[in-house]
């Protein structure tokens, strides 16, 4: 049976930052006029971007043995267009 490893600093900062990221984006989405969700989504594909030049200007490599700027804009483009689905069946 394989034991669970606790993260690394990197991999912990990177979740960290992912967290952040989504609250943020939970906060702005609610001052807006137009739809939550879509104004939601907007700001997590552009943070995905932005996270995404930034693992481009590090020269960081996917995969690695920590989470990386590449993980975390995997990870906010999937909850981005999860929630874009999502509104589609639902609304």
């Amino acid at each position: 049976m394989q034991s669970i490893t606790p993260l690394d600093q990197i991999s912990r900062n990177t979740v960290g930052r992912f967290g952040v990221k989504l609250f943020v984006s939970a906060i702005i989405a609610l001052v807006g006029k137009a739809v939550y969700i879509n104004v939601l989504v907007k700001w997590l594909l552009l943070y995905a971007i932005l996270t995404a030049l930034i693992a481009l200007m590090f020269k960081q490599r996917f995969p690695t043995y920590s989470f990386n700027h590449w993980d975390e804009a995997l990870w906010l483009a999937t909850v981005a267009l999860g929630l874009r689905f999502a509104s589609k069946v639902i609304l």
